[in-house]
This record gives structure tokens, C-alpha cells and sequence, in this order.
């Protein structure tokens, strides 16, 4: 019960990180049983002096990492390991809760979200004639077997902004994706519908392809953007110093140029030269620089 709290937050205002208070937590039971032990047996604490607080705990000096042993320095002695990762973290937050509460595993690929997906989970029974797109973690796989086939087949749960869905892969695609589509994964699916279900309000989803939404950007698919209007064109000492910039950060991310008069005149140039890690820092710092209009991506090609 107590490490379901840590796990869902409920601590995080006693210092440390979760994954500290995890691993203390064993110590922790162990010097408060001790202790409560002490108290039947009517004996005093070495550390707590004469003073119990609620529950036989030190009423000054003990802390939720080592209640009533604090270290040398009054701070609390937790174990000196790394934090979750934000995916760990969440992804425990969501085995305990049902939910995740401090962040959402898709936010950091929000850009692809925004550029890929054609479809929410709110949309996403919408029968159509179309392949279409959709964004999402897969937060739940359920393998079956086909009774006319004997062959594997999957049906997901998949998450986004807007909520959750249902989705399923045939036998034929599972057998190529069963390696891609994973629990807790961020992927981008491309699907359809059966003409079975033409007009049906809550038409299955049949995923067809996936691609991991950490590699659309590594790849190349996702390109970063200057643009601007005129008479407002940045002058040429700003524009040599954003052409520095993306030199010094350079990746697979391809860099276009967008000019537009203002009266239905554009055009958008590809750079054959300069290609980009588009990462937040360089992101951050072209906004600094050109104004946070003038920075967008954008699907490549």
C-alpha cells in the first residue's frame, strides 16, 4: 500500500525522488517496527529522546526516508540511485492508478501527433473509405488465436490526449508488427476499415503498419521550418547567425525555408546543404532568435 502511494505521487512533497522512496521503504518498516517495539516494551529510542509523535515516531528529527535516524547532517539518508525515467514513471502511475496523472507518455511527441495523426481515439470508429492515422501508446495487448486460421491475431488499447480505443490486427500484419507493437510503446498506426462496417458509428480499426514515433524525427520524416511574411524578412546578420546555429547542431532533420508577400505569394526552399538535429535546444534557441512564429516543423518532402 505504501509503495502504491509513492508510485502515484502521494509523497512527492517528502524530498527524494519516488524511486529513493521506494528503496527506503524496507528500512524504513523495519526501523518503524522497531520502534513501535520499543514503545510496548516501554523502552526509549537512542534517537528519538523522550518524545514520541504519533504511531511511537520521533516527534522532531525522524523523516519519511529514516524516521527517528536521521543522517549526520538532519536531512534524510536516501539511497543514492537514480530517478524513473519519465516513462517508468509514468507507466507505474498508470498499473496503480488506471491513469496517468503526471504527464502523459505521447507529450513529448507532440509535434509527430500533431503532423501524423489523422484520427484521435475520439474519432477513430468514424468509418472511412480511407486509410487513416492515429498517434497513440498502447496501453493494453491482448493475443488470441484465430478459430479459422489457428493463426495469431492482437486487439490493443490505445491511448491519446483525448482518451482510449480499441483496435485490432489481423494475423497477416500481426505476424510483421508483433515486434514493433508493444505494451506502453508510442507508435504511429496506419489503418482502415472492413466494408462490412460501411457506415457503422463504431467501426473496428484494422491496424495495417506502425512506426515508433521516437523514430519519425531520427528518420528524417520530420523537418524544421523558418518562416516569415514580408516586408518583416529577418535581416542578414540574423539570418547568418540562424544559419550558424543549425550548422552547429547538425542531424537527419531536413531545414526548409517558408517566405510568403502576404498576398497569397509563397514559396517554401529545401536547404540542400544544411540538415539538423532539430532538439529542444536548438529549437529554443531559433525562437529566441527569429520569434517563436517563425519556428515550426513540418512533414519533410
Amino acid at each position: 500500500m505504501l509503495e502504491s502511494l509513492i508510485v502515484a505521487g502521494a509523497c512527492d512533497g517528502l524530498g527524494g525522488h519516488r524511486k529513493q522512496l521506494c528503496e527506503a521503504l524496507d528500512s524504513v518498516l523495519a526501523e518503524a517496527q522497531l520502534l513501535q517495539q520499543e514503545k510496548e516494551a516501554g523502552q526509549g529510542s537512542l534517537f528519538g529522546g523522550g518524545d514520541a509523535g504519533a504511531g511511537g515516531l520521533p516527534a522532531t528529527g525522524g523523516t519519511a526516508a529514516d524516521p527517528g535516524v536521521p543522517a549526520p547532517s538532519g536531512r534524510p539518508a536516501y539511497p543514492d540511485v537514480p530517478p524513473w525515467t519519465e516513462a517508468e514513471r509514468l507507466t507505474r502511475e498508470k498499473e496503480v492508478l488506471g491513469f496517468f496523472i503526471s504527464g502523459h507518455p505521447l507529450e513529448r511527441f507532440r509535434d509527430e501527433v500533431e503532423l501524423f495523426g489523422s484520427r484521435t481515439t475520439a474519432t477513430l470508429g468514424e468509418w472511412s473509405e480511407h486509410q487513416v492515422t492515429v498517434a497513440a501508446v498502447v496501453t493494453g495487448v491482448k493475443r488470441q488465436i484465430s478459430k479459422k486460421t489457428g493463426k495469431e491475431y492482437a486487439r490493443l488499447v490505445l491511448e491519446d490526449f483525448h482518451g482510449t480505443a480499441e483496435a485490432i490486427v489481423f494475423p497477416d500484419a500481426w505476424a510483421k508488427l508483433n515486434q514493433t507493437i508493444l505494451a506502453d510503446a508510442a507508435l504511429l498506426l496506419t489503418g482502415g476499415y472492413s466494408d462490412r462496417d460501411r457506415g457503422e458509428d463504431h467501426a473496428p480499426f484494422i491496424v495495417e503498419a506502425a512506426r515508433r514515433l521516437e523514430e519519425l524525427k531520427a528518420s528524417g520524416a520530420v523537418a524544421l521550418s523558418l518562416r516569415w511574411l514580408a516586408p518583416a524578412a529577418p535581416p542578414a546578420e540574423v539570418l547568418r547567425a540562424a544559419t550558424a546555429l543549425c550548422s552547429a547542431h547538425p542531424g537527419p532533420t531536413p531545414l526548409y525555408i517558408e517566405w510568403s508577400d502576404g498576398n497569397g505569394e509563397s514559396v517554401r526552399l529545401r536547404s540542400r546543404r544544411i540538415r539538423v538535429a532539430a532538439d529542444d535546444d536548438l529549437v529554443r534557441a531559433l525562437r529566441d532568435l527569429l520569434g517563436a512564429d517563425s519556428v515550426h516543423y513540418i512533414k519533410a518532402g
